[in-house]
């Protein structure tokens, strides 16, 4: 007869059906954190073995690496701190956030764009405006992967345009040729996509105030572009909406502003630990889930007022 044997480290099963309950209820990564947690610094230390060779390959990487090398590692140390130093913004994993069961379609050289599709999917979103359309790849990506959505992407009309703008740009590589939308051109989600043209800091948002359910802000990366574009989207909203950011963690200018406009809001602005996405949302999605959770339908996006202009979000002030 075999008998058991006692592995070590392992969590005693729960006893009381409460208990179970609750556990039942939390991410296998949550749920990690919470039996594993108070382990953290003896499981380091049973790695100190590779402090030797780890510290010998990095002094050689910082020498012999090639700029390229070097650029990566430091890159990556920068965004790390950012992320766990950043004030008023929360971290949260994507296995946290109850995704698992989202299925969605589309390439995977940036992956942050399956994520925000599948988020569309989870919010139920009817009406999607996106600032920033390039080639069209994230519009199209998300108008796939939610059928039932009207999305609207607004970029400049042409080259010359952009001689003639507000505030600075970034990223002057998107600049040289252009070929706007090219990748929903011509495909059956273009019946759903409308695309706009005009500068973000001077085109006028008033006809879509209150009426958009997912407002994803991907423009010029400048801080007052992105100041600028925050704004609009903050009218934007429906009673239910949602922002997101892209590139959160990499250009100085989202950065400075999610971490300035946090602590203002009703609820503070949660970053996806893994892409470059930040978010901020009407609902309370950490606390009470997705939209698509709850067994209650969700209504239609409310129509924007015809008299007042919307209130332009909710903001807490000291």
């Amino acid at each position: 007869m075999f008998g058991l044997v006692q592995q070590s480290g392992l969590a005693q099963p729960a006893r009381d059906q409460a208990q179970q309950a609750e556990l039942l209820r939390l991410t296998p990564g949550a749920l990690a954190r919470r039996l594993n947690g108070q382990r953290l610094s003896s499981q380091l230390w049973a790695n100190r073995s590779l402090i030797g060779s780890i510290s010998a390959s990095l002094v050689r990487t910082m020498l012999t690496g090639g700029q390229g090398a070097r650029y990566r590692l430091l890159g990556h140390l920068w965004i790390e701190l950012q992320r766990f130093l950043a004030p008023n913004v929360t971290n949260v994993d994507l296995p946290d956030l109850g995704v698992d069961t989202t299925l969605v379609e589309g390439d995977v050289t940036r992956h942050c764009r399956l994520v925000l599709a599948a988020m569309g999917r989870l919010l139920q979103c009817r009406t999607v405006f996106e600032i920033g359309t390039y080639l069209g790849q994230t519009t199209w990506v998300v108008a796939h992967n939610n059928p039932d959505a009207q999305v609207f992407t607004l970029d400049l009309p042409s080259l010359d345009a952009v001689h003639q703008l507000r505030y600075q740009v970034t990223d002057p590589e998107y600049f040289v040729v252009w070929n706007r939308g090219a990748r929903f051109r011509g495909t059956p989600e273009a019946a759903r996509i409308t695309q706009l043209f005009g500068d973000s800091a001077t085109f006028d948002f008033s006809p879509y105030f209150g009426t958009m359910d997912l407002v994803f802000i991907d423009g010029s990366h400048s801080y007052d572009y992105v100041k600028s574009d925050t704004e609009a989207a903050l009218r934007l909203l429906s009673d239910r909406g949602t922002i997101v950011w892209d590139d959160y963690l990499y250009y100085p200018g989202i950065y400075r502003v999610v971490t300035e406009l946090s602590p203002q809001l009703d609820r503070p602005i949660f970053h996806i630990v893994g892409t470059r996405l930040a978010v901020y949302s009407r609902l309370d999605i950490l606390q009470q889930g997705w939209p698509e959770h709850h067994a209650s339908p969700i209504s239609a996006p409310q129509e924007a007022a015809a008299a007042t202009e919307p209130e332009p979000g909710r903001l807490v002030r000291a």
